[in-house]
């Protein structure tokens, strides 16, 4: 966006940040509120706070510091209400909770959180950043990022001075991994805010079992990918339910015969494709493809704790994206869902990539050159509150006659002043 585009949304924007005045306080955070998410809209290679302010008329990089790094305003109400006010403008009515954590590469040791960790950003182990983040996306419709926080690893939890020295908050002094961190998130997020029909993640989480079966405990659909090696047993699998002779009466049942093993999700696709199942196609509503090919059956969890032990019914769902390429799926969705709807709420799941990439190359999420916890949330919620300003915008422009560019070269300015005049709801409570 150049400054005279910005200039025809000027408007547009300070209502929207004036929505968030009870949770920003004073008067003089909201106007470098205003400058700061117009520094991240405005085009410029680098969206740190010195090279923003060098852009930005009256600008004040000092104040700019001070806002971002130090001031007390509370990021985790302002991404609630940021949220709510989405859902509600947009008036959404069933989509999927998009789980996923996004890597900021680092150098020094300095800045909070960072370490050698796996940076998907570099597709290899490197000094980063991780972000845990929760996105709501409206099935075949738009989406936004519900809330995100600064993953912790144990070289961090474990030195307390290290910690104070980027004022890390003391409830976050213990260590939590990924997905319990994720866990503690969610259990903040609202199905009557956010009405969703399932929870969808990647691999990185889908591996943890313990994770779902927190989900399974909270009574959640999920769909998770998973690696090729994770095992399942058969449904029709043969069970001891005779209670023992002597000691304990036995509590659960176990796989009858003892020499039967459960197969990994890769033998399960072998098995099928040699008893006869055929692929089949699920169309999708993509512009990059049209329809998927999955082969899908019901199959029973292997509980690693008590491996002879079957655990609940999971869909067990593969998915052919290539030549030999395959990627592997589970549900605890109820048996009578349909093959389609998982495979629809698989493909939400593409949008957050989307996400990252607009909130990292358009926005500047990853530009950040401060070292505390609190600049660095200041930071992340700043980049929401931008992103959802633009995906009020594209909502509001649906529907229009005029569906042009309004950064095109060929778009007048009146045109650009009519695309982007559109009412903002009032805030949510």
């Amino acid at each position: 966006m150049d400054l005279r585009e910005l200039n025809l949304i000027r408007g547009l924007l300070n209502e929207f940040v004036d929505l968030f005045r009870p949770d920003l306080g004073r008067s003089e955070r909201v106007h470098w509120c205003k400058l700061y998410i117009s520094g991240l809209l405005l085009n410029g290679e680098r969206k740190s706070i010195q090279p923003m302010a060098k852009r930005l008329s009256g600008a004040d990089e000092q104040a700019l510091q001070q806002f971002v790094n130090q001031s007390p305003w509370n990021y985790e109400c302002i991404q609630k209400r940021l949220a709510q006010h989405i859902a509600k403008s947009m008036n959404v009515k069933k989509g999927v909770l998009i789980l996923d954590d996004t890597s900021l590469p680092k150098k020094g040791e300095f800045s909070v959180g960072v370490g050698r960790q796996y940076c998907g950003a570099l597709g290899k182990i490197a000094n980063c950043q991780s972000i845990v983040t929760w996105h709501y996306s409206e099935i075949e419709g738009e989406h936004f990022p519900i809330s995100g926080e600064l993953f912790l690893p144990q070289s961090w939890t474990n030195s307390k001075k290290r910690m104070k020295a980027v004022k890390i908050p003391e409830n976050r002094f213990q260590f939590f991994k990924k997905w319990q961190l994720a866990l503690q998130l969610l259990d903040h997020i609202s199905n009557k805010d956010f009405p969703y029909e399932a929870i969808v993640f990647d691999a990185g989480y889908g591996e943890v079992r313990e994770f779902l079966g927190e989900l399974d405990q909270r009574q959640l659909t999920f769909v998770a990918q998973i690696p090729e090696s994770h095992s399942y047993w058969p449904l029709d699998i043969e069970l001891n339910c005779v209670q023992n002779s002597i000691g304990r009466p036995r509590q659960y049942s176990e796989v009858a015969n003892k020499n039967i093993k459960p197969l990994s999700a890769k033998k399960w696709l072998e098995k099928m494709l040699q008893d006869g199942n055929k692929w089949q196609k699920v169309k999708l509503n993509l512009k990059s493809k049209e329809y998927s090919e999955v082969l899908v059956i019901r199959v029973k969890e292997v509980i690693t704790q008590a491996f002879y032990r079957p655990g609940p019914d999971r869909w067990l769902i593969i998915e052919k994206f290539g030549k030999d390429q395959y990627k592997y799926y589970v549900s605890n969705a109820s048996k009578d869902t349909s093959q389609d709807r998982m495979v629809l709420w698989i493909h939400e799941r593409w949008k957050i990539e989307q996400g990252y990439q607009q909130l990292k190359e358009e926005l500047g999420l990853d530009h950040f050159e401060g070292r505390s916890w609190l600049g660095l949330h200041h930071h992340i919620t700043l980049c929401f509150m931008a992103f959802g300003f633009l995906t009020l915008l594209k909502h509001k422009s649906r529907g229009k006659k005029n569906n042009a560019d309004p950064s095109s070269s060929k778009m007048s300015i009146k045109q650009s002043i009519s695309y982007y005049r559109l009412p903002l709801l009032q805030s949510s409570s």
